[in-house]
Formats: structure tokens, C-alpha cells, sequence
């Protein structure tokens, strides 16, 4: 039997684009879209079968407003699909739209409870992007080196952090359950190592085993009181494509079909209960109309990417520049998380999160531009000055929570100030990824990180710096390092690094690049898609960064990998639901 990976490769000469545009990926190979009882059909139908929306208020220029008068960047009504648009019809239990982290769990595990799946991708190939999950009180914690925690503590604060705005059972189920789902995920990999007690991976794994865990903690740290330590409950998958693609072979192994290159448009209703989705074929242009016995999940990520979309629902990320660094394309060229969910899901009756949250996170560069690399450098607690020469903040924030201090200050920028005392001082840090002094030099441009022999000369090379009042401000800065005390900013004493012996740096910083959104539609924790009515609309669940009332304002730093790991347990929630019909 034929692997996904196989077909990846471009096996048995068959191109990936070629193949993954046409028929599904099935357990039976190549050249089919069987998926057990789910057959083609002849076309038919059309979408004035649909049923009737609950959302399709028209505001001007025809575009989609809420109950109060929002508009929305797109239709008020969705586009007609006439029986001419359809190429075949499939019939299912249950489909899966988008198979990132979310959409795969939900497709193996309703396949895996027995349902008729299909997944749709608009992306080449499932996507993935980055590796860490949080992994609370599991079978590995001790055995990954990993902290005990209290799980009714770790509730509160990740409700608290995100100001008592999400649904709280939505955080409750989740932290007391997720490590569960992360065994079922990479047992799902028959190729991954669990790494012994003491045994140490790295994230990039090792040649002997390319495939497994890494533990990204230290114990040594008193996480409860350092702002930039996460909870010691981080791990990290070395090869994340590779456990990613062998859950979905998992699905497709129990009888589920993988369709990639196919873009899903509109849900189907009949009254207030979803029963379908018509998904666009991208190299015919034809439709398929996928009828569900009992439901689709939506888990096609966020909307990023869409820029009309972002000032509507993220509005403080669009006045503040936060761009977004989202790398994943689909087979048209285009990026993904553009907000599909979204338009389906209003269209649906459904409502939306409010105080969405972005994960935008400050991580030491300028963010002139949408790249990782160009936009990451030091993030240690020393001096920060923003451009009127002041004091702002006390550096030891952690990147999420830093992101709100920089969007208030003049340009959004703001420079990191040591000495050449770096090196000594680096150690003392909670750093993920530590710069030397050495590696300092190195960068120095003029534009993004700037030198100089004396605090004049350095404060003088930086365009648009008030050089008076920087120079006052170190001043004053070295004066509570002497004493020992913070009195303007509350930062703990020994991140209280003086700046005066040369020669003295300045690192230019901006805010953060926004690497997901993380709002969406209304749920809770069943994965069911709340109406504007306040009740589940039947047959519609969602997962992943289509969901919302997950975060609100912000991204809870503490908790990382928090995002990953809550998109896989209620993606594998959402499947087992929606095969249950429940």
C-alpha cells in the first residue's frame, strides 16, 4: 500500500500538483475518490438548496454587517452554484476543512471512530508550521523531565491572562486533557522516538533519531517568578511535518480521502443545520458538492493574511503595523489563513469571538519586514529607550506582553542599550536563544544595531534619537542599578545590568510580527460553532485558528505552545463529535 509520503515525492511518476489536484489520497492509491460508501454521484443540486443564512444583512456596496452595523469584507450573501458549477458529488459523514495540525487530528480521529471522511486542503500538502506543544501532568511528564503542575492554578491564569474574555470551559477541558491527545498524536508516527528519562534531544533531533521530543525546559528555574520563563511544561517535535503527515496517513489508512489543491467555498444548509460543503477543484475550476450525514469541521486556520480582514477584526494589528509573517501558500500561489472559516461560518448564522488575539510577539529585531529572521535578535531585560530618549517599561516582559508597551511608543520602535559587558551578563538571562557579544559585532549596520565608544557618539548615529534626554535617562537608569532598587519600572534586581563602560550598543527593536491570529468563530468546548442566537448550529464544529473563544487580547506567553496543542485536542475533539453526531 501506497504511503502519503510516497505520493509527496512524486512517486510512480506521478507529479505532486498533477495528482494532488485531481482525485483524493486513499488508502486504495492512486485514481480514486472512494471513500468506503462515500461515491461519486452524478451532478446536481444547486445552492438554492441550500437553506437559509442566518447572517446576510447587506450593508453598502453589498457587503455582509452584523446585527449592530459592522460591515464585513465580503458578501452579504454567498455566490451562486449552479448544477452547471458541480463536477461530482461525494457523500460523507463527515467533512474536514483545512488539514494543518487541527484539521489532520480531526480527520484521523473521525475516521478512526468509524466515520466516512473527506479533507479538503487548499495547500499542496498538510500544513505546518513551527513545533512546540505544551504537555501538562501526562504519562511522559517525568519521563520528558518535565514539571508536575496544578492544572486548577494553570486554568486560572490562562483565563486571567487573557482578561476573563474566553470561554472558561473551553480553557478547563483543555489543560485537563491535552497531554492525552498529544500521546494519541505521536503514537500516531510509527517512526517516533520517545526520548528515556534523562535522555537529552535536541529540536533539531539527531541523525540516529530524526523523529522525536524535546524537552524545553530547566527546572532550575523559578518560572513563577520570571516573567520570561514559560511553565517547564514545553516540548518541542523535531520533525513536525513528518508526525503531522503520519497522522493523516493514519485517516487515510482507516478509509478517509485527502483532497489537496481544493478550496472549500461554501457550507450547505438545510434550515439551521449544516449537511454539506461545496469545495472548488482548483484544476478543473468545477465544484464538488460534499454532502455530510452528520457535519463538517471547520479548521482552515486564521486570516492573517487577509489584509481587509485583519483591520475588521484585528484593528489594533492593522494601526500597528504588526505584519504578518505567515509562510504557507496554497497550490494557487497564494497565502494561506485568509480567513476562509470565517466568510462560511457567517454565512452559516454563526457568531464570532470577541477581543480577538493575535499572536504577535516582540522578538528583538526592527520588524521592517515580514521575515523571522530579520526580525529576531537580543530580547535580554537591559535598557530600553524608545526615540524620545526615555524609559519606558521594565524590560523583563515577556515577548507577548512587551508587544503592548512597544505599540505605544513613538514610530513603534524602540533600542535595546548595553555595554560591553554583555557576555558576563547574557547567562543571567531567561534566554531561548542567547548572543554573544562577538555575534553583536558582527550585526553592526548603522540601520539595526549601532556602536559606539561613548554614549554620545552611539546616541548620535541613531537618526531621530533625542540625544539630551537618552544621555539623562542612562543617567538615571545607572543610579537605581547602584541602588538596587527599580523605582520607576519595578524590575527585578539583578536584571539591573548598568550601561558604562564602552563600547556601548544599541539594537534597534519594533513590534512584533503577528505569527497567527488566533480569534475566529464562536464555540465551545465540544467544538460546536455558536449562532449569533447563542445556541450550536447543528452539524458545523471548528478547530484550530478558525476557532475562537480560545484567547482574547493577547496570547498567554506563560503556556507555551499552548496555540499547537490546543488546535490538536479540539481538532481531535471536533472529529470524534462530529462522527458521533453529538
Amino acid at each position: 500500500m501506497k504511503k502519503l509520503s510516497d505520493y509527496a515525492k512524486g512517486a510512480s511518476g506521478i507529479s505532486r500538483r498533477s495528482f494532488i489536484t485531481g482525485a483524493a489520497i486513499t488508502a486504495a492509491g492512486v485514481g480514486t475518490a472512494m471513500l468506503g460508501g462515500c461515491s461519486p454521484s452524478s451532478s446536481g443540486g444547486s445552492s438554492s438548496s441550500t437553506g437559509a443564512a442566518a447572517n446576510t444583512a447587506e450593508g453598502a456596496d453589498g457587503l455582509a454587517t452584523s446585527s449592530w452595523g459592522a460591515t464585513y469584507p465580503w458578501p452579504a450573501t454567498p455566490p451562486e452554484i449552479n448544477a452547471d458549477d458541480i463536477e461530482e458529488e461525494l457523500d460523507a459523514d463527515v467533512a474536514i476543512v483545512g488539514l494543518g495540525v487541527s484539521g489532520v487530528a480531526a480527520f484521523r480521529a473521525a475516521a478512526e471512530a468509524g466515520a466516512k471522511v473527506v479533507g479538503f486542503e487548499k495547500g499542496s500538502v498538510p500544513g505546518v508550521r513551527s513545533s512546540q506543544y505544551c504537555y501538562v501532568n501526562g504519562t511522559l511528564t517525568e519521563q520528558l523531565g518535565l514539571a508536575t503542575m496544578d492544572e486548577d492554578a494553570l486554568i486560572e491564569d490562562e483565563w486571567n491572562q487573557c482578561s476573563q474574555m474566553t470561554n472558561y470551559a473551553i480553557i478547563r477541558n483543555f489543560i485537563r486533557n491535552q497531554s492525552d491527545s498529544f500521546d494519541w498524536w505521536v503514537n500516531g508516527d510509527p517512526d517516533m522516538y520517545i526520548p528515556a528519562a534523562g535522555e537529552t534531544i535536541s529540536m533539531m533531533g539527531s541523525d540516529e533519531h530524526p523523529v522525536s521530543i524535546s524537552a524545553m525546559v530547566d527546572l532550575s528555574v523559578d518560572y513563577e517568578h520570571e516573567p520570561q520563563a514559560g511553565y517547564p511544561t514545553r516540548v518541542a517535535l523535531t520533525d513536525h511535518e513528518h508526525v503531522v503527515n503520519a497522522n493523516l496517513q493514519k485517516g487515510i489508512d482507516q478509509g478517509g480521502a485527502a483532497y489537496f489543491g481544493h478550496f472549500a467555498e461554501q457550507l450547505i444548509m438545510d434550515g439551521d443545520t449544516c449537511v454539506g460543503v461545496y469545495v472548488r477543484n482548483s484544476e478543473s475550476g468545477m465544484y464538488k458538492k460534499v454532502n455530510c450525514a452528520k457535519g463538517v469541521v471547520l479548521s482552515a486556520g486564521g486570516c492573517g493574511s487577509n489584509e481587509d480582514m485583519v483591520k475588521a477584526f484585528y484593528p489594533a494589528m492593522a494601526e500597528n503595523g504588526n505584519l504578518s509573517a505567515w509562510p504557507n501558500m496554497d497550490v494557487e500561489g497564494n497565502p494561506t489563513n485568509t480567513g476562509d472559516a470565517y466568510k462560511m461560518g457567517y454565512w452559516a448564522g454563526a457568531a464570532f469571538s470577541q477581543m480577538m488575539a493575535p499572536m504577535c510577539h516582540v522578538m528583538g529585531g526592527p520588524n521592517d519586514v515580514a521575515d523571522m529572521d530579520a526580525s529576531s535578535g537580543l530580547t535580554s531585560p537591559h535598557l530600553r529607550l524608545n526615540y524620545n530618549g526615555e524609559r519606558f517599561m521594565n524590560e523583563d516582559t515577556n515577548c507577548s506582553d512587551c508587544e503592548l508597551v512597544f505599540d505605544r511608543q513613538p514610530q513603534r520602535k524602540a533600542f535595546l542599550i548595553f555595554d560591553g559587558h554583555l557576555d558576563e551578563q547574557v547567562g543571567d538571562c531567561i534566554l531561548d536563544f542567547p548572543t554573544t557579544l562577538a555575534e553583536i559585532d558582527a550585526k553592526v549596520d548603522g540601520k539595526t544595531v549601532f556602536k559606539g565608544d561613548t554614549l554620545e557618539e552611539l546616541f548620535g548615529a541613531i537618526e531621530g534619537m533625542e540625544v539630551e534626554t537618552a544621555l539623562a535617562s542612562v543617567e538615571r537608569y545607572n543610579e537605581l542599578c547602584a541602588s538596587g532598587v527599580d523605582e520607576d519600572f519595578g524590575k527585578q534586581a539583578k536584571y539591573l545590568f548598568p550601561v558604562q563602560d564602552g563600547p556601548f550598543y544599541a539594537q534597534r527593536m519594533g513590534v512584533g510580527l503577528c505569527l497567527t491570529t488566533m480569534g475566529g468563530l464562536s464555540s465551545d468546548e465540544y467544538a460546536h460553532v455558536i449562532s449569533t442566537e447563542r445556541k450550536p448550529i447543528p452539524g458545523l464544529y471548528v478547530s484550530g485558528n478558525s476557532q475562537g473563544d480560545r484567547f482574547a487580547v493577547k496570547y498567554p506567553f506563560k503556556l507555551s505552545g499552548a496555540s499547537h496543542a490546543m488546535a490538536l485536542y479540539y481538532g481531535k475533539v471536533a472529529g470524534e463529535n462530529a462522527a458521533a453526531g453529538i
